[in-house]
């Protein structure tokens, strides 16, 4: 007979998952009282992996039999959290089974914990019988209750995010010891604890963690800017900042004078950014995007934004000083293609060359001299195509800008359709919220340049279509 409680843990758990114990697991369950919880959380999961009789666990348990075919056939949630009361702290793993006929802990003490949880989950209708959970290591305390809650409440949860805190029977959040502590040790393990005690109850979290889509205020920006400015949610924002643990200046990138190299270092950090958020949201970001820079970065901005998310975004009215929202929900609001133009009109003058110059002249200021200038002086020889409005010219409502973008968009792929271009060349005399738009309803499957107009040096190429592409495939 072995005495396994002498056996090195690693060695026990790497025999017992080969399957070299299966023909002495009753004598290894037998044992149970002397293995380390760590042995008894990976022993279930192998019991679990394989046909054995729930007898056995019946027995050595001593748990009623319709537990013990709990024990192996019931589904599983696997969660994590922050301790610092061993080995210096680490994030401890633990399994649950839900609706077990009775309370069971491989850790007795912590028995008394497990019961508040239950109690809520039954009251809320998550939960008919009861929980039972294994914990990889020897833990105190009721700091497990937070994560246990949310791992049965939740269908997924953030996996950059880890949990610690009390939950009452009533579904109140508590703060448990050592907070600072334990965000040391998830730091370590490169994530970040959530700390959602602003909020009053696991009902308040669970709802805002099954959001279709999290409002995240998002500037790009040559001055400083605060996100508050334009976006007035506190209590979203308390959410970023105490869950999510996103600080402002995460939220605004700010980039100068744009001039060289600086263009594409910022296309690089606003595709690096949204990505970031994304994944912390599990693709429920939803933008709320301030743009404080010229049209032609917008436009970048918008192709690397993509059409997959909604977003918002800001158009600024100097005059009153205020942010008008522009609200993209779904962006086949722009994306599908119209032959009613009832705000854009087109004006092309085709010439010999194999590329099309497209100027968005929205704003005050008529571009399309200067850019027949820069065009010969840059040998750029082609079609050119002018969309613009004869009504509000520089004083467009920001409701038509939509179906501005849509319309501008659509008259372009007419243009390709009609005819082969080998590169597109753009220029920009509109609102920034526009040019934004219309990028997102563009995309990145052309080749073709952005120019920006700046007052030392007149017109400049800054950025390919190409270089867009490239980096949002490097982001997938």
């Amino acid at each position: 007979m072995w005495n396994f409680s002498l056996f090195e843990e690693e060695d026990l758990i790497n025999f017992l998952e080969r399957g070299m114990l299966d023909s002495d697991i009753e004598e290894l369950l037998n044992q149970w009282e002397e293995l380390s919880p760590k042995v008894q959380y990976h022993l279930i999961k192998h019991l679990r992996s394989g046909e054995f009789e729930p007898e056995i666990l019946r027995k050595a348990l001593n748990i009623k039999h319709q537990t013990a075919v709990a024990f192996l056939k019931n589904p599983t949630l696997e969660f994590d959290f922050p301790a610092v009361d061993i080995e210096g702290g680490q994030v401890v793993k633990a399994l649950a089974l839900k609706d077990t006929p009775e309370t069971f802990c491989n850790i007795r003490e912590l028995k008394r914990h497990i019961k508040p949880v239950e109690e809520y989950l039954r009251s809320k209708g998550k939960l008919s019988e009861h929980i039972s959970v294994f914990f990889e290591v020897p833990i105190k305390g009721n700091s497990f209750q937070l994560a246990l809650a949310l791992s049965l409440s939740v269908g997924e949860l953030p996996p950059s995010l880890c949990w610690s805190g009390g939950i009452r029977k009533d579904g109140r959040l508590t703060k448990v010891d050592s907070i600072k502590e334990k965000a040391e040790v998830c730091k370590s393990m490169k994530r970040k604890l959530a700390e959602p005690f602003h909020l009053k109850t696991l009902e308040e979290l669970c709802q805002w963690l099954e959001k279709p889509f999290v409002e995240v205020p998002l500037a790009v920006s040559k001055d400083p800017l605060r996100v508050e400015e334009f976006f007035k949610d506190s209590q979203e924002l308390l959410n970023l900042k105490n869950i999510l643990r996103l600080q402002e200046e995460s939220l605004v990138l700010l980039t100068g004078k744009l001039e060289g190299s600086l263009w594409q270092e910022v296309a690089e950090k606003f595709v690096k950014r949204v990505k970031e958020l994304d994944y912390m949201l599990m693709r429920r970001l939803k933008a709320h995007v301030v743009i404080n820079g010229p049209a032609s970065l917008a436009f970048a901005l918008g192709i690397l934004y993509g059409h997959t998310r909604p977003s918002v975004i800001y158009h600024y009215n100097p005059s009153s000083r205020r942010y008008h929202p522009i609200e993209l929900e779904n962006t086949r609001e722009i994306k599908e293609h119209t032959n009613r133009y009832e705000f854009v009109e087109t004006q092309l003058f085709e010439a010999l060359g194999e590329d099309l110059s497209v100027v968005l002249f929205f704003a005050h200021h008529n571009p399309v001299s200067d850019i027949r200038a820069f065009l010969e002086k840059e040998g750029i020889r082609g079609d050119m195509l002018v969309l613009t409005t004869m009504q509000s010219r520089g004083n467009l409502s920001p409701e038509l800008f939509k179906s501005v973008a849509k319309e501008i968009a659509s008259a372009i792929q007419e243009r390709k359709g009609a005819k082969h271009y080998a590169n597109l060349h753009f220029f920009f005399s509109c609102p920034v919220a526009i040019a934004y738009l219309f990028g997102v309803a563009f995309g990145h499957f052309n080749k073709g340049f952005i120019y920006n107009y700046n007052k030392e040096g007149g017109y400049e190429r800054v950025l390919s279509i190409e270089l867009l592409r490239d980096l949002i495939e490097k982001a997938l």
